[in-house]
């Protein structure tokens, strides 16, 4: 099944959510981690955590999302 436009542009915004929130939020805790700060199931949490606030749409791959940006030339 192909991605419509709709999935395609939640997959999108998703994406980038998702790019922000790990950077500002879960970045920071990996380091925490890796300084032995903070367990792996915190820094874990975090990335889940994300994934849950910021899901793709469901019903289609990531790769059908991808394929219909690029052919709308957007990636």
């Amino acid at each position: 099944m192909a991605a419509t436009l709709e999935q395609a542009q939640a997959y999108q915004s998703a994406l980038k959510h998702r790019e922000y929130a790990y950077k500002t939020e879960s970045d920071p805790l990996m380091v925490k981690f890796q300084l032995g700060k903070i367990t792996k199931d915190e820094w874990e949490a975090k990335r889940d955590e994300i994934k849950t606030r910021h899901p793709y749409p469901e019903g289609v791959t990531e790769e059908e999302c991808i394929s219909k940006l690029q052919d709308l030339g957007v990636m």
